[in-house]
C-alpha cells in the first residue's frame, strides 16, 4: 500500500470536523458487489469472475452545493477492500437529485467521478449510482458496465452497494 493511500484515507477522516452543522455530511459504509458479465476462461483457473464480493469500507460525503430542489453537488471520498483483496481509495465528486415518494421515502440518481487507486484503475473512474431511501439512510446501487478498452484488468461489469448514512 503506497504512503498516498495513508494520507488520502487519513486526510477524509478529519472532513467532519471541518464542517458546519447547516452542511449536509453523511458516513459511507461499503459492504459488497456482484461481478458479471464474465468471460470463460482460457485455462485450468476457472472464470474470470473469480473476484472478492465482500467489499468492506467507509467514506464521507460532504453536499457543498445545491438542494432537493437543484440536486446535490458533494465531495467525497473513502477507502475499501477491492474486489482483488486490496485496499482501495478515492476521492471525487458526486452529483445526486433525489425525488421524495412520501414524506420519508425517497428515489435518487447520482453521477461520482473522480479519482480511484484500486479495483484494478489507477485514476480517473465515473460511477452512475442509484439510490433508495428512507429518512436520512439510503442504499446506493452503483454500476460500471464491462468496457473492453480498459487496458490492463479483467473485463467484467461490477454492480457495487453501499449505505449514505446522513448525520
Amino acid at each position: 500500500m503506497t504512503i498516498n493511500k495513508y494520507l488520502l484515507t487519513s486526510s477524509l477522516l478529519f472532513l467532519p470536523f471541518t464542517v458546519s452543522a447547516t452542511e449536509d455530511l453523511s458516513v459511507l459504509i461499503y459492504g459488497a458487489s456482484i461481478h458479471s458479465d464474465c468471460q470463460a476462461a482460457k485455462g485450468p483457473h476457472g472464470k474470470t469472475c473469480d473476484f472478492n464480493n465482500i467489499n468492506p469500507g467507509l467514506g464521507v460525503d460532504w453536499v457543498f452545493l445545491g438542494d432537493s430542489d437543484t440536486g446535490k453537488l458533494s465531495l467525497r471520498g473513502g477507502g475499501y477492500e477491492d474486489s482483488y483483496e486490496k485496499f482501495a481509495v478515492y476521492a471525487g465528486f458526486m452529483y445526486r437529485k433525489e425525488w421524495y415518494l412520501t414524506e420519508s421515502f425517497f428515489a435518487g440518481l447520482g453521477l461520482q467521478a473522480g479519482y480511484l487507486d484500486g479495483s484494478g484503475i489507477n485514476g480517473f473512474a465515473v460511477l452512475p449510482v442509484v439510490s433508495l431511501g428512507y429518512k436520512n439512510l439510503a442504499l446506493e446501487i452503483g454500476y460500471a458496465p464491462r468496457l473492453d478498452n480498459v487496458p490492463g484488468r479483467k473485463h467484467v461489469a461490477v454492480t457495487s452497494f453501499g449505505l449514505r448514512w446522513a448525520i
